[in-house]
């Protein structure tokens, strides 16, 4: 895993966050502590079932022992959706495919209000996806499949597993669909997102996307609860308060730069709520902060030069991806010109990196920007939103 690739982490959270500024931030929040709400008993569940991982916030998946995994909040990128203008949630990936509408639509899927996270993780070699969801009609995953893949129908092995045949970059290739329910426990967080997470029923499991054609099961890659935690937690350790979250995951041993060796890696991304000294975010007026964290252990251990040289080369790359993007926005109005500038500010004045023994950190924090340097980004913002006071 590159620097860039790293890096391309808070270009994700940046949007996901400021896309939160504009939602309406009610009820106990994610800042509110550990508060919890109770829930009815748990259903009766034959077979194999899903049980989420509860912190301070919701986690569904996490591998027993895959070399890489991550997840994120859907309930986030509600959020971003709203910010953009789109009038549904869903509407990204309804323009996937002209199948995807006609597809959701015959299981009563609402894509933008029914899906609460997507994730990927590492499972016996190969990358398995998720999606956990609210699914009335679980029985038409079959229909679903159909649609959205028409040519030889799809294979349906009972107890809510599928197989589709369909083509590749080396040939045909069996693509596994399993659709696992959720058991909810006796209580979960009680923050608005998480309370929107607690509305799905199943999880989605799709396998066999590189072409191997090996049935693979993810449910035999899941950790079981206390490993699972094991894990949740450890990724959320690398922030100072991890209400809020967006993104979590980590990565294994691989390489990284010439001459070093990434043992391990871990990062989020979370917007907590109840900040009180954050200028850039109450510009945006939003009650959150925005944290994006990345520690990278290494072998051997880093110098700050090499640190430098690092983030020097990411900063580059982030610059020319910035420029490209920015340009294909031309002419899109004065706002979208202000949030590039602002993305810009986090980029530097939000910025630190620190080096503890073999561990590198980088991190991103919106409390970091002086309110000093958003006079003219507020007296812009301003005329945008047409509330510039004459």
């Amino acid at each position: 895993m590159r620097m860039r690739s790293l890096l391309a982490v808070v270009l994700v959270g940046f949007f996901i966050f400021v896309g939160g500024c504009k939602s309406k931030d009610a009820g106990s929040g994610a800042g509110s502590g550990s508060a919890t709400v109770k829930l009815p008993p748990p259903r009766k569940i034959e077979g194999p079932s899903i049980s989420p991982i509860l912190t301070s916030n919701i986690t569904f998946i996490a591998p027993k022992d895959g070399s890489w995994w991550g997840e994120m909040n859907f309930a986030c990128y509600r959020s971003v959706m709203g910010l953009t203008g789109t009038k549904r949630p869903g509407e990204a990936f309804e323009k996937l495919s002209p199948n995807v509408v006609p597809a959701m639509n015959a299981a009563g899927i609402d894509l933008g209000r029914d899906l609460a996270a997507i994730g990927a993780f590492e499972c016996n070699g190969s990358p398995c996806f998720y999606v956990a969801a609210r699914l009335d009609h679980p029985e038409k995953m079959g229909k679903v499949l159909e649609i959205l893949a028409p040519g030889k129908p799809p294979v349906d092995l009972g107890k809510g597993h599928y197989t589709l045949e369909t083509p590749g970059a080396n040939g045909p290739r069996t693509i596994h669909v399993r659709v696992v329910p959720i058991q909810w426990g006796v209580e979960m967080p009680a923050d608005r997102w998480s309370q929107e997470l607690g509305q799905a029923t199943y999880v989605v499991f799709i396998g066999g996307i590189d072409g191997k054609n090996i049935d693979l099961d993810p449910l035999a890659s899941v950790a079981d609860a206390q490993t699972g935690l094991a894990k949740v937690m450890d990724a959320e350790s690398t922030m100072a308060d991890a209400h809020g979250r967006c993104i979590l995951g980590a990565v294994g041993p691989r390489e990284f730069m010439p001459g070093f060796k990434l043992d391990k890696a871990r990062f989020a991304v979370a917007a907590p709520e109840g900040a009180t000294d954050d200028a850039l975010m109450k510009l945006m007026s939003s009650k959150r902060t925005l944290d994006v964290e990345v520690e990278l252990t290494l072998s051997p251990a880093p110098q700050a030069s090499d640190a430098d040289g690092w983030i020097a080369q990411g900063r580059l790359f982030l610059t020319g991806i910035g420029e490209n993007v920015r340009s294909q926005f031309a002419g899109q109005g004065a706002l979208m010109d202000i949030y590039f500038d602002m993305l810009t500010l986090i980029g530097t004045k939000a910025f630190r990196h620190e080096i503890k023994g073999n561990a590198l950190r980088l991190s991103w924090r919106t409390d970091r920007v002086p309110a000093s340097d958003l006079t003219d980004l507020e007296h812009r913002l301003e005329a945008a939103m047409g509330t510039a006071t004459p």
